[in-house]
């Protein structure tokens, strides 16, 4: 399975908990924050932008008794800027360093206890130094993300109806 089917599956099956994480004045470190951004306003119930401080985050990401998280960050994966992977966030510990790494996974670490698989959707960074503008491939990959996790929010999984 592909990492855009395996998205799919989180967000639709899974019903996730997706959580921006980036700092606005890093440059392609915006990733994560500038997808929450995006979606908040039409699915604010399952969209958290969780800033550069992810971990103040834990009361909201416990209350969803077993649904997965996705967060959506900056992450050097070794791949050409703006594409993506999506990987387990106890992953990340075999990834180069990014700015929220240590926080996701003791953040991941806590989750867990309560019974909560989180994941990483980790958009290769092109440069995140201070004061940078984000990169037109991180807008690009912000663009596809964004496009990608509202169809993902919108769907309802087979056989669920609404009243």
């Amino acid at each position: 399975m592909d990492d855009a089917a395996r998205l799919f599956g989180l967000v639709v099956h899974g019903h996730a908990l997706v959580v921006g994480v980036g700092h606005p004045l890093r440059g392609d470190d915006a990733v994560g924050s500038a997808v929450a951004a995006a979606l908040e306003a039409r699915f604010s119930a399952r969209v958290i932008d969780a800033g550069s401080v992810p971990e103040s985050f834990l009361g909201p990401l416990t209350a969803v008794a077993g649904r997965p998280v996705v967060f959506v960050d900056a992450v050097a994966h070794g791949a050409r800027p703006g594409d993506w992977c999506l990987v387990p966030v106890a992953e990340l510990s075999g990834r180069e360093t990014d700015t929220h790494r240590p926080s996701l996974g003791l953040l991941a670490d806590l989750l867990s206890a309560h019974g909560i698989a989180s994941w990483v959707l980790g958009i290769e960074p092109a440069h995140t130094g201070v004061g940078e503008p984000m990169s037109e491939s991180a807008e690009r990959a912000v663009s596809g993300v964004t496009g990608l996790l509202a169809a993902a929010l919108a769907a309802e999984p087979a056989g669920v109806r609404h009243a």
